[in-house]
C-alpha cells in the first residue's frame, strides 16, 4: 500500500471553519475533509476567528488559521503550503489564489473549486485577468453544469479542464419527515410557533434581490386570499449589510405588513437547526433569478419536503418538474407563483408523492459521499495514481 496523500483545501477565508454559522463553501471543506481523510491527509487553511486555535489537529485533518499581518493571507498560507508540500493543492471559489499559488509554486498541482459565477465576473474580476487565473489550474471543479456552460462561454479552450461535481447533503441530519423523531420533532415546533393547524411555506436563504423572496411577499395577499390557512416564514439574512441590501430588507418588511398575520421573519437558524425547519414546512420556495446549485433545494428534498424554484441557474440539475417538485418560469414568476403554490398545498398526496420521489433522488445521486468520492477520483488521477 503506497503513502497516503496530502491534499492542501484552501477556504477563501470569509468565515471560521468549522462553525455552524459558516457559508456554503467552508460547508463543502469540512464534509469533504471528514470523508477523504480515510485515505488521504488533509490540511485546511482559513483565517482565525476570536478563541479558535491557531493550529488544530483533528483526525487525520489539520487546521492552519491566520491572523491578519503585514503579508496577506494568502501569502501566509503560501509560506506554510512551501514547507508543506501537498499532492493536492485545492482552492475554493477564489480564482486570484489559484495564479497566486501557480507564481510561488510552478509545480504544484492545483484544483480550483467554485461555487458560483460571483468571482468569475465583474467587478470582481476582468475577463482577461480571469483567464490567466483559471490556465493556473489543472483542474476546474464546479457545482453544476450551469455554471461549466457559463465557463464555456467565455473560455470554450478550457473544456478539458471543467468537469462538474454536485454537492451533497447529510443525510443522518437531514431524515425524511415521516419518520417517527423527525415527525415529532416538526409537530413540536409548529406548536412553539403556533402553525399546528396551517400550510406552511418556508423560504430559506440571504436577503437579498437576486434570490427573489419579494416575488413570494408580493404574491402573498393572493395566495392567502384563496386559502387563509397558508403561512410563510422567511429564514435568512442579508449577511453583507450594505444600503442597498439594508433598503431591500425594508422593503420586504413593507410587504409582510400587509399580511402580517401569516407571515413570519425568523432569526439566523444555525445549519445544525435548519433541517427541523425543512421537516416543519410543507413547500420550499425557492423563486431565485440565479442559483448556480442551490444545497437548500437538496437539503429539503432530503427530508421529503418539495421544492418549488424557479427554472434557473443549476435548479432544474436538481428538481425534476412535476416528480419531485416544481420549476415556474422566471419570466411568469408572480402568476405561477399564486397559483402553484395554492394547487400544490390542496393536494397533500401529491406532496407525499413527490416528498417520496425527493428523498430517492437525493439518497441515490446527492449525498455528500457520492461528492467525496467524485472529488477522491479527481485526487487520484491528478497526483498519478497516489493512495
Amino acid at each position: 500500500m503506497g503513502r497516503r496523500m496530502k491534499v492542501a483545501m484552501i477556504t477563501p477565508g470569509t468565515f471560521p471553519i468549522p462553525s455552524v454559522k459558516s457559508s456554503s463553501i467552508e460547508m463543502l471543506v469540512e464534509k469533504l475533509a471528514n470523508l477523504i481523510q480515510i485515505e488521504a491527509d488533509v490540511f485546511i487553511f482559513g483565517t482565525k476567528f476570536r478563541k479558535q486555535l491557531e493550529f488544530e489537529q483533528t483526525g487525520a485533518i489539520t487546521y492552519y488559521r491566520y491572523l491578519k499581518q503585514e503579508k496577506t493571507y494568502i501569502d501566509q498560507v503560501i509560506a506554510e503550503l512551501l514547507e508543506l508540500e501537498p499532492d493536492i493543492i485545492q482552492i475554493e471559489n477564489r480564482p486570484r489564489f489559484a495564479r497566486a499559488v501557480r507564481l510561488a509554486m510552478p509545480k504544484a498541482k492545483i484544483i480550483l473549486f467554485m461555487q458560483s459565477t460571483l468571482f468569475l465576473s465583474r467587478p470582481h474580476i476582468g475577463r482577461e485577468e480571469l483567464l490567466t487565473c483559471l490556465e493556473a489550474a489543472e483542474v476546474i471543479v464546479v457545482n453544476s453544469q450551469y455554471l461549466q456552460d457559463y465557463l464555456l462561454q467565455e473560455f470554450n479552450g478550457l473544456s478539458s479542464k471543467i468537469t462538474v461535481n454536485h454537492l451533497g447533503v447529510d443525510i443522518n441530519q437531514f431524515q425524511p419527515k415521516w419518520h417517527q423523531e423527525e415527525k415529532a420533532a416538526a409537530e413540536l415546533l409548529r406548536k412553539e410557533w403556533g402553525v399546528n393547524d396551517k400550510k406552511v411555506l418556508l423560504y430559506v436563504g440571504r436577503l437579498v434581490e437576486i434570490k427573489g423572496v419579494h416575488h413570494v411577499l408580493e404574491a402573498m395577499p393572493e395566495i392567502i386570499k384563496a386559502d387563509p390557512s397558508i403561512v410563510l416564514f422567511i429564514a435568512g439574512s442579508t449577511l453583507s449589510p450594505t444600503s442597498s441590501n439594508l433598503e431591500y430588507v425594508e422593503e420586504l418588511e413593507k410587504l409582510a405588513e400587509k399580511v402580517k398575520e401569516h407571515v413570519t421573519f425568523t432569526k439566523f437558524i444555525p445549519h445544525n437547526e435548519i433541517h427541523k425547519w425543512f421537516q416543519m414546512a410543507d413547500l420550499l420556495v425557492v423563486p431565485s433569478a440565479a442559483e448556480p446549485f442551490g444545497l437548500i433545494n437538496v437539503e429539503a428534498m432530503a427530508v421529503g419536503t418539495p421544492v418549488l424554484a424557479t427554472h434557473s441557474g443549476g435548479i432544474p440539475e436538481i428538481i425534476d418538474d412535476g416528480k419531485t417538485g416544481i420549476l415556474i418560469q422566471p419570466e411568469r414568476v408572480h402568476e405561477e407563483l399564486i397559483w402553484k403554490i395554492v394547487s400544490l398545498l390542496k393536494n397533500p398526496a401529491n406532496l407525499m408523492r413527490m416528498g417520496l420521489e425527493s428523498v430517492m433522488k437525493v439518497r441515490a445521486h446527492f449525498t455528500w459521499s457520492h461528492t467525496a468520492q467524485r472529488q477522491l477520483a479527481i485526487y487520484r488521477k491528478l497526483a498519478g495514481g497516489k493512495k
